[in-house]
């Protein structure tokens, strides 16, 4: 039993001794408190600058790559009919690249911002900005006073409407920017010489 304890304890000592320490990378507050952390096997959902998103389990992470596998599922034609084939393939990009991390409540996996969300702020402010211009030349060409009737409350709800679509607007594509709220923090798991001072 004691040679048995003995060879299992060596082992584990021999495994824990070889086994070799992964990056990671850390999102954090400018106040260096800790929002979410990116290891190897966890799932990464983010946009790059150039608008690429990123939705896979994390492969790696080393030498300032994130090297992800993503899946894309499709229904394929087939002789037969159709089928629901995987496709997934293995990518690495430099986490430099990344613009926005999606984490959190707004967590989005496969998903891409529905119609509502991408289009309603955007007619807001094309249906706020065109009374506003309609009224203002529907005025000058009947030769009408800005201030007769309702037309100041009409033009300043026209602009409250157009307003809130630029703010919804504004707000949706500042959350979870990197360099905005958020810092990136790649941690480098090689040794004892990046522990915190």
């Amino acid at each position: 039993m004691k040679k048995l304890l003995t060879v299992s304890f060596s082992f584990f000592l021999f495994v824990t001794g070889f086994s070799q320490a992964t990056d990671y990378i850390v999102i954090k507050k400018h106040n260096n408190r800790t929002l979410k952390t990116y290891y190897s096997g966890g799932f990464i959902s983010a946009e790059t600058y150039d608008g690429f998103r990123l939705n896979g389990y994390i492969k790696a992470i080393q030498n300032d790559s994130i090297i992800l596998q993503q899946q894309d599922t499709r229904l394929m034609a087939t002789e037969f009919g159709t089928k629901v084939d995987t496709f997934a393939y293995t990518m690495g990009i430099n986490y430099r690249l990344i613009k926005k991390f999606n984490f959190g409540s707004n967590e989005i996996y496969y998903k891409k911002r529905g119609f509502a969300a991408v289009t309603v702020p955007r007619l807001m402010m094309i249906g706020g900005i065109g009374f506003i211009g309609l009224e203002l030349i529907n005025t000058a060409y009947r030769k009408e006073a800005l201030n007769s009737g309702n037309k100041l409350t009409s033009l300043g709800i026209a602009a409250g409407v157009a307003g809130a679509g630029w703010l919804i607007t504004f707000v949706s594509e500042k959350r979870n920017k990197v360099g905005g709220k958020y810092k990136v923090v790649y941690v480098k798991a090689t040794g004892q010489d990046n522990l915190p001072k």
